[in-house]
């Protein structure tokens, strides 16, 4: 018998396919399995694409399917991928799970967390006992401190704050207006509010940071001290409420992966703070991560 994981995400879908012993068998990777930010017809492709590739990989039955996705918790979006993967044809185990869970399962194998900062920002952990954890997370409407969505709108904070006078100037105006293509501070309020101007797009600004650090920005750097201290938070606060003095740390997620400079002063914090805690790679990837869940959770059902 095989087990099956997907990592379904805004632009691919990574599938794993592992053994009863939890042995990698085959890996494949597919188009979008996200409603936000693709359309019913290509969400419906990746699922029958996907589905056919493990018709043809797992020759002898699949013993469960986990799919992890971002938005799992939208009930609609959840329940169209699962009609989906139904109506292409298979019937075995399924779950659907979020995609920080699948990350937990792939990147820590014992007591441990995954600090996420992407677009988002989350915690998720587990305790020596087995029992999740987690602190941020709450959408970027009042919480992602320290994600890339954050980064993005204290640029923009720190470009309107010069603009009239109440910070010092920020070679961070002229970057975003050549980013945005405008000629005026204004025109960036109008690409602001414009209806197809959402999370992803302020996040997508983040990146401007990096060379305005390397100039020595002042405005540049609080917002890195200030992602920085909001992200070790997170760390020290799961940690606290979860009762733990060690275990296992894996970075994730863009802001932490390209940014250096905020890597190693949230790991400085944290070090500093709870310096039993070990700093590690990931073990294994979100997708084989799902596969693993699908083993524990469905192998003991057959």
């Amino acid at each position: 018998m095989v087990y099956c994981g997907w990592d379904g995400g805004g632009t691919k879908t990574r599938m794993e396919v592992i053994s009863g012993d939890g042995r990698h068998l085959s890996e494949a990777v597919f188009g979008p399995l996200n409603l936000n930010g693709a359309s019913e017809e290509t969400v419906l492709e990746t699922v029958k694409q996907a589905v056919g590739c493990m018709r043809e990989t797992c020759v002898d039955g699949c013993g469960g399917l986990v799919v992890g996705m971002a938005g799992v918790s939208n009930r609609e979006a959840a329940e169209f991928v699962r009609e989906a993967i139904r109506g292409a044809g298979y019937s075995g185990p399924l779950c659907l799970v979020g995609d920080h869970e699948i990350a937990l399962a792939g990147a820590v194998e014992g007591p441990g967390a995954i600090l996420i900062a992407g677009t988002g920002s989350v915690l998720y952990g587990r305790d020596p006992e087995g029992r999740l954890f987690r602190a941020g997370g709450w959408g970027y409407l009042i919480d992602d401190d320290g994600s890339g969505y954050a980064i993005g709108r204290d640029i923009l904070r720190a470009v309107v704050r010069a603009c009239d006078g109440r910070n010092e100037k920020t070679v961070l105006t002229e970057l975003v207006l050549e980013r945005l293509q405008a000629q005026q501070v204004q025109d960036i309020i109008t690409w602001l509010y414009a209806p197809q101007t959402g999370k992803k797009e302020i996040a997508s600004l983040a990146t401007l940071l990096f060379p305005a650090l390397k100039d020595g920005d002042a405005s540049a750097c609080r917002i890195r001290d200030q992602a920085a201290n909001d992200l070790a938070a997170l760390v020290l606060s799961g940690w606290k409420h979860a009762g733990m003095r060690s275990g296992e740390l894996v970075f994730t997620g863009s802001v932490l992966e390209q940014t250096d400079e905020i890597s190693q002063r949230v790991w400085e914090q944290v070090q500093q703070a709870q310096p039993e805690i070990c700093r590690t790679e990931a073990h294994g990837t979100p997708a084989w991560g799902a596969a693993c869940m699908a083993r524990q959770q469905f192998s003991m059902k057959i």
